[in-house]
């Protein structure tokens, strides 16, 4: 008889490590896709997108101008970087990205530190970035260039 009891928990003994180390799996398992959907919309707007069309809060699309077809490039490290149509560098900042919002963040020469958020989608392979005012709004629209 006490072989078996011996016998019995032992088998307990293992089917309780098995099932620790089973559950410590999938601990690790749900971590690492967890952090991997983290960088997802970071690696959906990183690259160039240069602003093709606008809409206006009455649901008025339009076309820009050539000349104010601005290239707003987001970089792997965190940089926004603005140039003109001609790409030439105007401008650059800080930006953190979520699923729907883009906050670009910097500092003034005077040290005065500013923030500002927008709400972006996807539509095809246009990135639509909306300016919001409160009761105001309007999209623009931007197509990757590289």
């Amino acid at each position: 008889m006490a072989h078996y009891n011996n016998l019995n928990s032992l088998m307990e003994t293992k089917s309780h490590f098995k099932s620790r180390v089973i559950f410590i799996i999938l601990l690790c398992i749900t971590f690492f896709v967890s952090c991997q959907k983290e960088n997802y919309p970071m690696e959906e707007i990183t690259g160039k997108w240069q602003l093709v069309k606008g809409r206006d809060m009455t649901g008025g699309v339009y076309s820009v101008n050539v000349e104010n077809q601005q290239i707003e490039e987001y970089t792997k490290d965190n940089l926004r970087i603005l140039y003109d149509y001609l790409e030439n560098e105007i401008a650059r900042c800080n930006f953190r990205v979520t699923k729907s919002v883009i906050t670009i963040y910097g500092e003034n020469i005077d040290g005065t530190q500013w923030d500002n958020r927008y709400e972006y989608w996807f539509s095809n392979d246009t990135l639509k970035i909306r300016h919001s005012g409160g009761f105001e709004f309007y999209d623009e629209f931007f197509i990757r260039i590289k």
